[in-house]
């Protein structure tokens, strides 16, 4: 009878661990699934699940957070407990976003979506996260994805706003292992060692990724990272801002940098005013940084090419997502060169919160996120004018065709 009583309850500790999220039993072969801003939330609260695997299955409105926890906003996942002192399971973002999350607590170490993880295998346990307009404020150790990030990372973006202290980052404010084929664009603002991947990159490679975050700081501020020990960083861009006092550097600043590599990374001397970095790269003009030759030449795998590989990692922005600079073949929003050098038109207000009016009425209009995913489209005879209230806060692309079929493309900021 006891060892009956003690299967059926075990029955019922499985059933309930099932309807705790969207589905999924929490292993590698059957991740729980997060669908919902519930989901997140039961995950950020509950420590017990933080060995296990999870994947998000549709884009996430966390703009609700703001009022969370009497102003706080959103408790880091993994951050230190009694019952587990990190996240040490795997998330699988597949790309969907997690729009208008927030964080402010000057109070906490370690901050952004995920606090502290502690995934030590040699698998990509982060991954596909897309943080959408982000505001994320936190004491010290502070990025988009994680505050002290001991995880493979990869296919990961962030933007929005972070802020902190100390090692702050569009990533991560301490970033292990690697980081593949990720990027931030964002204004990324703290006190000393400032990057716009990783605030200290310990470790490991930054490959194949981008920043076109603007920095704002005091001194160790890189346009990737502001400090680094014994890493490598390669096929890499920063291109933003840099604003600050002391130790300032295109791509890697830090009293440690000297332990790391860079190859084949440039940086933007125009606009950063920036004509120096530790360990290597080089600085270039907004010019230069527009040309595929300048990448393709050192080795960059783009669409198109062969010579370099074959995964199609890379492709030159031609519809404005990242203001002409190369993009990943993943943000796709289908419109081509010819597109991009359409006819004008003029596009207002902008940024807006409500309507967006047309100068010339179009036939149709689409608008598209950062990752190339179709937010709205309107197809009718004329269109004047598009009601965009209910679209979350943001950066989007929006593609229109006049009567005349001349295409316009232009960047539009839903506030």
């Amino acid at each position: 009878m006891k060892k009956l009583f003690t299967f059926f309850l075990s029955l019922l500790i499985i059933n309930v661990s099932f309807g705790q999220f969207s589905g999924g039993t929490g292993s590698l072969a059957s991740p729980y699934k997060i669908s919902t801003l519930n989901d997140l939330k039961l995950l950020s609260e509950s420590p017990q699940y933080w060995s296990k695997s999870f994947i998000q299955t549709q884009d996430i409105d966390a703009t609700e957070t703001k009022n969370w926890n009497n102003g706080s906003g959103f408790l880091p996942i993994g951050r230190p407990t009694d019952l587990a002192p990190y996240f040490w399971g795997t998330y699988d973002g597949r790309r969907y976003a997690i729009k208008n999350l927030y964080i402010n607590n000057l109070d906490l170490d370690y901050t952004g979506l995920f606090s502290y993880t502690f995934c030590s295998s040699s698998t990509f346990d982060i991954q596909g996260i897309n943080l959408v307009n982000a505001d994320i404020t936190g004491k010290s150790v502070v990025g988009g994805i994680a505050g002290l990030n001991y995880a493979y990372t990869k296919n990961c973006s962030v933007t929005g706003k972070i802020k902190g202290l100390n090692y702050v980052g569009g990533i991560a404010g301490i970033q292990y292992y690697s980081v593949n084929n990720s990027f931030s664009y964002c204004q990324i603002t703290g006190i000393d060692v400032i990057g716009g991947i990783a605030g200290i990159k310990y470790f490991g490679v930054i490959s194949n990724s981008y920043s076109s975050s603007d920095l704002i700081g005091n001194s160790q501020i890189g346009g990737l990272a502001g400090n680094s020990n014994s890493a490598l960083i390669k096929n890499s861009y920063a291109r933003g801002k840099i604003n600050g006092n002391s130790s300032l550097n295109g791509l890697l600043s830090g009293n440690l940098s000297t332990s790391t590599v860079v190859t084949n990374s440039f940086w933007n001397k125009d606009i950063s005013g920036i004509s120096t970095s530790v360990g290597g790269g080089s600085g270039l003009s907004t010019n230069e940084m527009f040309l595929i030759t300048t990448y393709t030449s050192k080795g960059w795998d783009f669409v198109d090419e062969t010579i370099n590989g074959n995964e199609n990692i890379w492709k030159m922005d031609t519809f404005n997502i990242n203001d002409g600079y190369p993009i990943f073949n993943y943000q796709n929003a289908n419109l081509s060169v010819d597109d991009r050098n359409s006819s004008f038109n003029i596009v207002y207000p902008n940024p807006v919160t409500q309507y967006l009016n047309f100068k010339k009425p179009l036939k149709s209009v689409i608008v598209y996120d950062l990752m190339g995913r179709k937010i709205i489209e309107a197809d009718t005879l004329i269109v004047s004018k598009l009601n965009i209230e209910n679209i979350s806060a943001g950066t989007y692309i929006l593609k229109g065709i006049m009567d005349n079929n001349q295409i316009i493309i232009q960047t539009i900021i839903k506030k």
